[in-house]
């Protein structure tokens, strides 16, 4: 009795030592598929952190076309410089004309509504 007590006894004990190493085992296989998982949600963060730059980058230079498009500073059409070119010649019968009296009275109507505060 005494030796099959004894034989469960060291069965026990060397069955629990021999487990370390298979303990050891599973925990760095753990810490293996938390850092894989870190690191995966690291390059995750970095490409949204990439695209949201790209887009931010894509709008700005949107906007700023947008604007140069708005202020018309795209080259018009250009005429090209002739050395032969003679200005029309006006004729002042063409130009319109206001008697002085007429426009002496205007001013004057001007410069009463401007003097008309309240």
């Amino acid at each position: 009795m005494r030796t099959l007590i004894a034989a469960l006894v060291l069965a026990a004990v060397g069955g629990a030592a021999a487990a370390q190493p298979y303990f050891g085992l599973t925990q760095s296989l753990d810490a293996q598929r938390d850092a894989a998982a870190q690191a995966q949600r690291s390059r995750d963060i970095a490409a949204a952190n990439d695209l949201s730059v790209l887009q931010s980058r894509v709008q700005t230079d949107e906007t700023l076309s947008g604007l140069a498009a708005s202020r018309g500073t795209a080259p018009g059409a250009t005429v090209p410089f002739s050395s032969n070119f003679v200005p029309p010649k006006l004729e002042m019968s063409q130009m319109v004309q206001i008697p002085d009296a007429e426009l002496a009275a205007s001013n004057a109507r001007a410069v009463a509504a401007s003097e008309n505060r309240r």
